[in-house]
């Protein structure tokens, strides 16, 4: 087989044609996965996907937030302190939730029918961009054979394991990418390497010209993959990602995040219409989305969360070059309700 190109997403020399539709996940894409799934474990110790109204509860164990405090503020004083089990317990959440849930919504599941494979079937290859960390859409891409880690991720991704023996479990590449502008709990750089010394000299270690970017799903199965065995350069899973505190700036500046959010602003950029499904535009990730928001100007973006209604009026205010619209309504009602405001037709990039 031919080697797949580093970036085969990357618009840089790509037809100036547009494409009709781009998709923006937050928090509350994942929101309906464990209903639709049928809750697939005891109530005592349910898996979902948790919203930022869930974590003060689920990391702090607190009821309520201090009033002088968001949830950003509060992961950001634990870590200064050194106290890291609330993130840890933030990605352990999610791990679960990926582990337990993506399983149950496969096609060849008792709950297939489902509206997460129902929307991707819709849109079969418009982009995803995800502020989430989970691994949702990319486990439910795998199940039927459009996504691959190698090269869905927007960015060259090194496999371990053995090959692939039955190829006609995979796609031979990505119909389509996932990007993670905030990282993704299944991919780490690996930033240097061990040269070997002279004789009778220590080995050297050395830095890369450029990272490399190394799969290891952890608990997770992403059948028929593997991850690399751990080595010099390994990452722990809270390494991995931009944590959620309210200045995300330097996360911004690595080598993944740089190099997903060029290809998602050039998607953006070429997107007759952006639909973004369960994201609040946060004031605390400004950062995040602002350059997104700045390659949207002239474009149609719509709004899918039940919050809708209130956060047009101060996103018109605030990015007035961009036409907002949206629907005040969960992921799972805008599916079932045939994607108001949107169609379905789209190009391929």
């Amino acid at each position: 087989m031919a080697e797949k190109p580093a970036y085969p997403f990357c618009l840089a020399d790509a037809s100036t044609e547009m494409t009709s539709i781009v998709f923006l996940l937050g928090a509350g894409f994942g929101v309906d996965a464990a209903s639709e799934a049928g809750n697939p474990i005891a109530a005592s110790h349910p898996a979902r996907y948790p919203l930022v109204s869930d974590l003060g509860k689920m990391c702090f164990g607190l009821d309520t937030l201090p009033a002088d405090k968001s949830i950003e503020e509060l992961f950001q004083e634990s870590i200064a302190t050194g106290d890291l089990d609330p993130i840890e317990t933030l990605y352990d959440l999610l791990m679960e939730a990926d582990y337990y849930i993506t399983p149950v919504l496969r096609p060849d599941s008792d709950h297939s029918d489902n509206t997460y494979l129902r929307f991707l079937r819709d849109f079969p290859s418009a982009p995803l961009l995800t502020f989430n960390y989970d691994s949702l859409p990319e486990l439910l891409l795998l199940s039927v054979r459009s996504w691959r880690p190698d090269d869905g991720y927007g960015v060259a991704v090194q496999l371990g394991g053995t090959p692939i023996q039955d190829t006609s479990l995979v796609p031979e590449r990505s119909v389509r990418p996932v990007l993670h502008l905030h990282g993704t709990l299944c991919v780490y750089p690996v930033i240097s390497y061990i040269q070997p010394g002279p004789r009778l000299g220590p080995d050297m270690l050395r830095l890369k010209d450029a990272p490399d970017f190394v799969f290891d799903p952890d608990a997770l199965a992403f059948v028929p993959f593997e991850g690399v065995p751990a080595g010099h350069g390994y990452k722990h899973i809270p390494d991995r990602v931009i944590a959620p505190v309210p200045d995300k700036a330097e996360g911004l500046k690595s080598k993944f995040i740089k190099a997903v959010y060029s290809q998602a602003k050039a998607m953006v950029t070429r997107a007759t219409q952006i639909v973004v499904i369960g994201y609040s535009f946060n004031p605390h990730d400004h950062t995040s989305y602002a350059p997104l928001l700045a390659a949207a100007t002239g474009r149609r973006v719509f709004l899918v969360t039940p919050e809708a209604h209130c956060l047009l009026e101060r996103l018109a205010e605030d990015y007035p070059r961009i036409h907002w619209e949206g629907a005040s309504l969960s992921f799972r009602d805008w599916v079932r309700n045939g994607y108001p405001g949107v169609t379905t037709r789209e190009n391929v990039i």
